[in-house]
């Protein structure tokens, strides 16, 4: 299938979808600081460099699918966040009104999470409308880019259409770690003293490791007000498309804390403080090695990177969409091998064996702890409501959740702390409870139903409202569940400085 790519950049969303069979025959991209990269590492693509908004459907060849990330600094939590107001969110809609020209099959659109804050609600639905208007079944959710084999926790809103008029239908890829990729793993090979530039140009090529160019530039107290510094064994920090902003080498300890507003790097290590490389940076977000960016300005290389949607997630959604239009495109074993998800159900009736009494009991939470007060390391468990329920979540009346006949084996029942609802159509913001899990029958919420009919049943009590506005994560158990830590929800609201 032949894909048109706008708001192309360096190519990391290209790079995935080439992987996995796509023909990106088309890309736009305005930057000049891009030009020389893109048209290197992608020589079969024809690359335009026009200003999009000059551009109309008779400028861009037919094609399959529709895929790119327009400008998201207008929608970013560390920028100003003034959305349509500000003429880089008013290039979301030329990416509409293109898609409209040329009505392709498909269309995917990746850009912030901040896209989704309450202040830009209306911005939203009306780029929701004008697609559908268009003809397309749209589907989003919001994907960390950690579940993917990724070594970074990246926050993306995923966009997919599908034209109204084909009964293909298309499904986010589930998480496929079962362990995170650590710095160690991603980096740690990478031994080679990098080179230092501030504002000077850079000098040809790294003699010994392409792009290991280190940005040596000032800090101000906006980055010095938090850590930023993972350590070998965790994931990193997103990468930041400017150069100022991007996250420390982990060889430094981690900064130390003075305030709630100030960091200083740790007395005595001040030496091993450093920014991660242009190639550092890379490597985490998944480019090869032997994918090269050009540039003078060791920031241009910085904001290549940082801007890029990691190939290998795009891989993962550009195989989904291969098995939405497996009709007309062939996935291999191996593609097969590397997305398949096998889960073992367990019947309710088994476990109320393992557990003839509670499974769960945090009963006595509720009266004598202020459980307002989040707990990083306890799990989660997302669920899918029915739309019959949703309204007492909604207003936070509902006390009781029960699943239905089978539960998957993967969690953790004993371990569960917390509950949020996941609302179909909008995600989940709002945090529970779980006073109390056992097995139970469906009759305790619907007395017409039979005595015999086991669930398991959590007892609830709301807590708080944990985001100021709901996000669509992706349900990774059967598009029903999700089983994670408080901790990892949290990082939904760390701020990006995008610009």
């Amino acid at each position: 299938m032949n894909i048109v790519s706008l708001f192309a950049g360096c190519g990391g969303l290209d790079l995935g979808f080439e992987k996995a069979g796509f023909n990106i025959v088309w890309a736009n991209e305005f930057d000049d600081a891009i030009h020389a990269t893109y048209r290197l590492n992608h020589p079969h693509t024809i690359l335009n460099t026009s200003d999009i908004r000059s551009l109309t459907g008779e400028d861009i060849p037919d094609c399959d699918g529709i895929i790119g990330g327009p400008p998201c600094q207008a929608w970013s939590e560390g920028g100003k966040r003034l959305g349509i107001e500000d003429p880089r969110g008013q290039l979301f809609l030329d990416y509409i009104r293109i898609v409209k020209d040329k009505k392709p099959k498909f269309f995917v659109i990746e850009n912030v999470q901040g896209i989704l804050d309450e202040k830009h609600k209306e911005s939203l639905e009306s780029f929701m409308k004008f697609l559908r208007d268009a003809g397309y079944n749209i589907t989003y959710e919001l994907l960390n880019a950690a579940d993917y084999k990724i070594p970074q926790d990246r926050f993306r809103v995923f966009f997919v259409g599908i034209r109204n008029d084909l009964t293909n239908k298309y499904t986010f890829p589930n998480a496929v770690n079962t362990e995170p990729i650590t710095l160690k793993q991603a980096i740690g090979d990478i031994v080679e003293t990098p080179r230092f530039y501030a504002d000077d140009l850079v000098d040809g090529d790294h003699p010994q490791r392409l792009n290991h160019d280190v940005y040596t530039g000032s800090y101000d107290a906006k980055y010095m007000a938090r850590n930023r510094v993972r350590s070998w064994d965790e994931t990193s920090f997103t990468m930041q498309a400017q150069a100022r902003n991007a996250p420390q080498h982990p060889q430094a300890p981690k900064m130390t804390y003075i305030s709630s507003s100030q960091r200083i790097f740790a007395k005595g290590y001040e030496h091993l403080y450093r920014r991660l490389s242009v190639r550092e940076c890379a490597r985490i977000q998944t480019f090869p090695d032997n994918f090269k960016f050009i540039y003078q300005d060791v920031k241009d290389g910085y904001k290549m990177v940082g801007n890029a949607v990691p190939p290998r997630l795009a891989w993962y959604l550009a195989i989904q969409m291969k098995k939405a239009f497996a009709d007309q495109m062939t996935i291999s074993k191996e593609e097969k091998s590397q997305v398949q998800q096998t889960i073992k159900q367990v019947p309710i009736i088994k476990i109320a064996e393992q557990y003839p009494k509670h499974i769960v009991n945090n009963i006595n939470l509720a009266f004598v702890k202020d459980i307002t007060g989040l707990e990083l390391d306890k799990r989660v468990l997302i669920s899918l409501v029915k739309p019959d329920n949703i309204e007492h979540y909604i207003d936070h009346s509902a006390k009781i959740y029960y699943t239905g006949k089978r539960f998957p084996t993967t969690v953790a029942l004993n371990k569960l702390y917390y509950f949020m609802p996941y609302i179909k159509g909008q995600g989940v913001r709002d945090l529970y409870l779980i006073k109390i899990a056992r097995v139970g029958t469906k009759q305790e919420v619907h007395p017409e139903c039979e005595d015999n009919d086991f669930r398991l049943v959590f007892e609830i009590q709301y807590v708080k409202q944990l985001f100021e506005s709901y996000r669509p994560v992706h349900l990774n158990i059967w598009r029903t569940f999700t089983d994670t830590t408080m901790e990892s929800l949290l990082k939904m609201n760390e701020i990006e400085e995008i610009v």
